[in-house]
């Protein structure tokens, strides 16, 4: 029997029944405390290494991967035609910003925001409001010219007149308008193909003046769709629809496609910029 236990042959109902094996209640407590505290910093390991990730991948995507935001303005439109000659002036530049409108889409770095639909009567105004409650990276708003002369021509292009927040950089912006028009084929008028507009005294009476001349008018007005944004903003006068040779080069469909063109590559360098 050595090694035996002797419990094995006492008779099952003498047999004392060992009480069950039972943790202490407070050595379990602690257990129970420990592993919560364990879960709650699992927890916000994997909380802030989310936040993290996403946080650098936000960062990224918007320093380096988000579109940029530009606003196309078609001069005039619906109840206004704007200057008529050969063609229609609002015919010309709303061609010209679909076509650009097109070019921008496909390119696949950009948003294109348009102050008015092909045809709809839209105020100076509401396209301001819109364009400045968008915050775009920059604004191109597409005219034509007009003249008594039939012999007027070229392209020229109005940026944020001096004194304006946006004024260097919309500098910045028409001297590339400018020189990529120029290689397009087109003359430039003023000063390298740049002018600053104004209208006199609260009147439609415009004020046009040379580049050179850096001369801030405090009391005179410019064109609305400049104003009120941070952004470059440049106004283009794309050619005249007086002049025969000037609508064939840049008011035709085949021509809206050659300024959208330009307007195009012109974008693309001044967003490229550092």
């Amino acid at each position: 029997m050595k090694g035996r236990n002797w419990r094995e042959f006492e008779p099952p109902e003498k047999r004392r029944r060992q009480p069950p094996q039972t943790r202490p209640p407070q050595q379990g407590k602690h257990k129970r405390r420990r592993r919560r505290k364990k879960g709650l910093l699992h927890r916000l390991v994997v909380f802030v290494l989310l936040f993290t990730v996403g946080y650098c991948g936000f960062y990224v995507y918007y320093r380096y991967g988000k579109p940029y935001t530009v606003a196309l303005d078609a001069g005039h439109g619906g109840d206004d035609i704007g200057a008529e000659g050969i063609i229609k002036e609002v015919d010309l530049t709303e061609e010209t910003v679909s076509a650009l409108a097109d070019l921008l889409k496909e390119d696949g770095r950009f948003r294109v925001v348009r102050s008015r639909k092909d045809g709809e009567t839209k105020s100076i105004d509401d396209r301001n409001h819109k364009f400045a409650k968008i915050k775009p990276d920059l604004i191109l708003s597409v005219h034509a010219n007009h003249a008594e002369s039939k012999q007027a021509h070229g392209f020229e292009c109005y940026p944020a007149v001096p004194g304006m927040k946006n004024h260097e950089k919309s500098m910045a912006f028409a001297a590339l308008l400018s020189k990529e028009m120029a290689a397009a084929g087109s003359d430039l008028r003023g000063e390298q193909g740049i002018r600053f507009g104004y209208y006199v005294d609260g009147s439609a009476q415009k004020l046009i003046i040379d580049a050179a001349d850096t001369t801030v008018y405090e009391n005179y007005d410019t064109f609305g769709i400049l104003k009120n944004v941070s952004c470059a903003a440049v106004l283009v006068e794309q050619c005249f629809v007086t002049n025969a040779e000037d609508v064939e080069k840049f008011g035709t469909k085949a021509g809206c496609q050659k300024a959208a063109e330009a307007y195009y590559r012109a974008i693309v360098a001044y967003l490229s910029e550092p």
